[in-house]
């Protein structure tokens, strides 16, 4: 009976004890998982303010001196194609290979132009033979003067079928119609070709263009046959000087005129970013903020301003580049605070602190 006493007060206690382990370890487990949730948490910054600095736009002084951003162009092209129908007997080009103009290319198979001629030839030879003794026959009374008519009808078309048949032999020649370098090849030797089926693609790579476009304010100041100036991050120290070629008479929706100026290729490959410089006889004024305002650069120009406590997001239409600054045409105006620097941390809901302003 006392055996059976203390097994049921262990009984109890155990039944006691066990649930208040159970409940410690869970509690335990759940403050764990609070403090990894707590850790995992992104902390909200938004309300963190990013420190930047600002400069006014305002309106600057402009000297002889600007400069527009452009691409390096092909200033000549070329397609290769033949004047008559038929199988390409030879085509001897590939791509990279320097060409000239007026150089032979390829030429079309005319075997059977050349056969239609011998056949011509053999033609006008018993035609003009026919002839001589017609003549005779006529000066003898003893043929019809008109058989004379009919012969040299016979005889003048078979010398026209003749020159066609020339002509056409002469057309299977295939010429390069320009000086340049083939960079695209569409067929070869033993293949059918028709007449204005580009067969290649040459490009004068001796030349180049950059086409920029100017605004009305300074267009006025450019003449054809002007210099102007290259330069390129890629070739820091070579500068190279190009020709104005080309004006347009028009400008776009935005007052802006295309002009296009020619540069001998010492170096560069078309599709390189340039700077093209003019030099001009007038100054003034004109609004103006640093360049390192523009968050992406000049070939996507947008820049960040002082709204308050944050930002907003302002794009830009630019003009030429005069030193550091860069000529907005529109996008802004006089007085707004861009921010130059503390950029890269900001996106249109930052909130900003203002240190140091530039002005």
């Amino acid at each position: 009976r006392t055996t059976n006493k203390k097994n049921m007060k262990n009984k109890i206690i155990t039944g006691i004890v066990a649930p208040l382990i159970v409940g410690g370890v869970t509690y335990k487990l759940v403050q764990n998982k609070k403090i990894i949730n707590k850790n995992e948490t992104p902390v909200d910054r938004s309300n963190v303010p990013v420190s930047v600095t600002t400069f006014d736009a305002n309106y600057f002084p402009t000297n002889t001196e600007y400069a527009l951003p452009a691409v390096l162009d092909i200033n000549n092209s070329g397609i290769i194609t033949t004047m008559q129908p038929g199988k390409l007997a030879s085509f001897d080009i590939e791509i990279g290979k320097l060409v000239k103009k007026g150089q032979l290319v390829g030429r079309i198979d005319s075997k059977q132009r050349e056969i239609g001629m011998k056949s011509t030839d053999a033609t006008i030879k018993k035609l003009e033979a026919d002839l001589q003794r017609t003549q005779d026959l006529v000066a003898g009374d003893a043929a019809p003067s008109n058989s004379i008519n009919d012969l040299n009808y016979n005889l003048e078309s078979a010398k026209i079928q003749r020159e066609n048949y020339q002509q056409q032999i002469a057309d299977n020649n295939i010429y390069a119609p320009i000086n340049g370098m083939i960079v695209q090849k569409n067929a070869n030797a033993g293949e059918f070709a028709n007449p204005g089926t580009p067969l290649a693609i040459i490009m004068d790579v001796s030349v180049l263009k950059a086409i920029v476009f100017v605004s009305e304010r300074n267009v006025y100041d450019l003449k054809i046959g002007q210099a102007a100036q290259i330069t390129s991050s890629i070739f820091p120290n070579k500068n190279t000087t190009g020709t104005i070629k080309y004006i347009a008479p028009k400008g776009d929706e935005n007052h802006n005129y295309r002009v296009e100026v020619e540069i001998p290729n010492n170096g560069y490959k078309a599709g390189t970013y340039v700077r093209v410089k003019f030099n001009t006889k007038k100054t003034g004024e004109a609004l103006q903020i640093p360049k390192l305002a523009l968050v992406e650069g000049i070939k996507d120009p947008y820049v960040y301003v002082v709204n308050g406590n944050g930002v907003a997001v302002k794009k830009l239409e630019l003009g030429e580049e005069i030193g550091q600054n860069v000529v907005v045409v529109s996008g802004l105006t006089a007085g707004d605070k861009v921010i130059t620097s503390g950029q890269i941390n900001l996106t249109p809901s930052s909130k900003i602190a203002i240190v140091n302003p530039k002005n």
